[in-house]
């Protein structure tokens, strides 16, 4: 790694983080867009270097926040297309908070995202997120304190927006599995997820009782696409597992979503393999065009 500055970091409260992550948005950008911000700490939280207990996170922090914008954006957009590869219905569902990364963006808000940068970094970002360990990434819901308090900054009239603290959740996971604890196969589903808290409370409860969160079904609904983009992220970060489905919707008006997301994660994945397909085809077609209109050697050579 290229020698960079050092910058101080390390892991802060969630409140803190957020609003640290809002102040550094509006600071430099005076911006009320909200998939940009979102979506560097999701692509910080989604990147793909992991280290026991996040050893490397000091590091690559002062890495990060010495880079300029037009870098952090086009680093952003391919740790966006890693994880397409491997999830495209996560990622499709993310698209809210990723397409951002395709656009031209002024400096104002090439300002923004390297602020927005360099406050989730040194708050604490890779030190949680950054762990090899699927256990440590879920201590905390990045994403939720990120939205929440990124929205504090704007009206929430008619959102009916409100995330689920993170000691309520754990509590209110306590009284579900107290009596009994769910078996291998299970399904679990959140029809107003938000950012997914009340999974993560579950998901670091099984793990406490040596179950594997793989071995269940993860289904989160929620109205907000931003709330419904970043779930999909924290469901990568948390590691839930392949079953794990998320679904943007109104419960009310659209009901249980879940037969949908199925169909939707069948169909990303046959889109995605059709593309890799289609790509091997193409280079292999090249590389034999190649080798078909390359001179001949001249075999009177000596």
């Amino acid at each position: 790694m290229t020698s960079v500055p050092h910058i101080p970091s390390a892991a802060r409260s969630g409140a803190d983080f957020g609003q640290a992550v809002a102040d550094a948005w509006y600071t430099a950008s005076g911006s009320s867009r909200m998939d940009i911000p979102v979506g560097v700490v999701a692509a910080l939280a989604l990147w793909p270097v992991k280290t026991e207990g996040a050893a490397h996170a000091g590091r690559l922090a002062s890495y990060f926040a010495a880079q300029p914008g037009p870098v952090l954006v086009q680093g952003y957009a391919e740790c966006f297309s890693l994880h397409w590869m491997r999830r495209p219905d996560l990622l499709d569902i993310a698209t809210p908070i990723t397409q951002w990364t395709e656009e031209e963006l002024n400096e104002t808000l090439l300002h923004g995202v390297r602020a927005v940068t360099r406050a989730a970094v040194q708050y604490g970002v890779l030190h949680y997120t950054g762990a090899s360990d699927p256990a440590f990434r879920s201590a905390i819901d990045l994403m939720s304190w990120a939205v929440t308090s990124l929205r504090h900054h704007r009206s929430r009239k008619g959102l009916g927006e409100y995330h689920t603290p993170p000691d309520i959740a754990d509590a209110l996971t306590r009284l579900t599995l107290e009596k009994e604890l769910p078996r291998p196969g299970d399904w679990f589903c959140e029809p107003t997820a938000g950012t997914g808290s009340m999974f993560r409370s579950f998901a670091e409860t099984l793990r406490d009782h040596n179950l594997d969160p793989h071995d269940f079904g993860w289904m989160m609904q929620d109205l907000d696409p931003i709330a419904a983009a970043a779930g999909a992220v924290n469901v990568i970060v948390w590691d839930l597992g392949p079953r794990a489905l998320v679904a943007c919707g109104d419960i009310l008006a659209q009901g249980d979503l879940s037969a949908a997301a199925h169909a939707h994660q069948r169909e990303m994945f046959a889109h995605r393999d059709l593309i890799v397909n289609t790509t091997r085809t193409a280079v292999a077609t090249h590389k034999a065009d190649r080798l078909l209109n390359s001179p001949a050697p001249d075999s009177t050579a000596a």
